[in-house]
């Protein structure tokens, strides 16, 4: 009989990962499909640039199929989801990553940025980008990819034109297939507001017919009346790349930064004690990271200086150390640059097979002896 149970068990287990590989390769599957859609390649003089849009749809099946592959718990699986949505600026802003490689003589120039890009709307309107990565402004040789963002679109009827792919010309990039699929999956679900939906009374198969109903447009509309768009600015990544081209030493996430003895300060949520000497930058950065790693906020709020903790709440220190990707990054490894008392610190961020960089520098100040972090 025992026999039989463990068969039945070992089965049962067998079928469990077979659906859930199964269910793993159907979201990358999705995931590869919405990338598809919403690729667009150009070729230019000496180069070719391919830009993704990175659309809301996107980050369930990509977060639910990373989630199984690294066997999350729920809990880490919610931080993955709010991280990539915080990196992408799902529900604020349209993402597009662009990437350009120059293999000529002479550097692709795509500067100024802010003026060689926009973002065509279905009305024809060119809407200028609000946040860029600064790499894409300065010559390019070889391969640079770097984030662009557009203020907010409803409608996905978009394309993207840029200046300096080829001179004196403009390139546009479209994504007809990405709309295509967008259609295809507003026939099968929901109308969203502003449609109507006709449904036929006879005994025929009934069929759903999608008819959009145009926004009116007053052609009489001075453009000078439009809401005026805020200047693009350029993030400062002048830390992006790979490892091997930023300056100090790596640390992977198993290594420690500074190893002391046990005794040589408390937990980290403890008061320092008197009775040992205070701790200095380097070990306060090392049990600030470990914290970080561990998502231990409240820890590495009391690792605050006094004039800190008097600026920013716990609360809301905690809400903004726990967005975005730094803390995903400080898991697989970081690299620190000392510039004086300040700690640069590097982590590698994987962001849907694009691999970047990001750096903050950690400031120090000294409290009756012992080293503080200053926020």
């Amino acid at each position: 009989m025992w026999k039989k149970r463990a068969i039945s068990i070992c089965l049962s287990l067998f079928c469990l990962t077979v659906l859930c590989g199964a269910s793993n390769a159907a979201d990358r599957e999705t995931a590869f499909d919405i990338l598809d859609a919403w690729t667009s390649v150009r070729w230019g003089e000496d180069n070719i640039a391919w830009i993704v849009h990175y659309p809301e749809e996107l980050v369930e099946p990509w977060v639910r199929s990373e989630a199984e592959k690294q066997r999350m718990r729920p809990e880490q699986t919610e931080e993955l989801r709010k991280s990539f949505s915080d990196e992408l600026r799902i529900g604020s802003a349209t993402a597009f990553l662009l990437s350009v490689y120059g293999y000529g003589a002479s550097p692709v120039n795509l500067s100024p940025m802010g003026e060689n890009i926009a973002l065509i709307d279905s009305s024809g309107r060119r809407v200028r980008p609000i946040v860029f990565e600064r790499r894409l402004d300065s010559p390019i040789s070889g391969l640079v990819q770097g984030f662009v963002f557009f203020p907010l679109q409803a409608d996905k009827n978009f394309s993207i034109a840029m200046k300096g792919l080829v001179p004196n010309r403009e390139t546009n990039f479209n994504f007809t297939q990405g709309l295509r699929m967008e259609s295809t999956v507003a026939i099968a679900t929901t109308p969203p507001h502003g449609t109507t939906v006709q449904t036929r009374t006879d005994d025929s198969p009934q069929r759903e017919v999608v008819v959009r109903i145009p926004t009116r447009r007053d052609d009489s509309t001075d453009a000078a009346l439009l809401p005026p768009q805020p200047e693009p600015v350029a993030i400062d990544t002048s830390d992006f790349g790979y490892f091997g081209e930023a300056e100090g030493e790596i640390f992977p996430p198993t290594e420690p930064i500074f190893s002391p003895p046990p005794s040589s300060f408390p937990n980290f949520a403890d008061e320092f004690v008197n009775d040992f000497p205070g701790p200095d930058s380097r070990q306060v950065l090392e049990i600030y990271l470990r914290a970080w790693i561990d998502g231990d906020t409240d820890s590495m709020y009391s690792l605050l200086s006094t004039e800190s903790q008097g600026t920013i709440s716990r609360e809301l220190f905690a809400r903004e150390v726990m967005s975005g990707g730094f803390r995903g990054g400080l898991r697989t490894g970081y690299r620190i640059n000392w510039v004086g008392d300040a700690a640069r610190v590097t982590v590698a961020k994987k962001l849907l097979f694009v691999r970047t960089l990001e750096t903050k520098q950690i400031n120090f100040v000294t409290e009756d002896g012992s080293a503080r972090v200053s926020w």
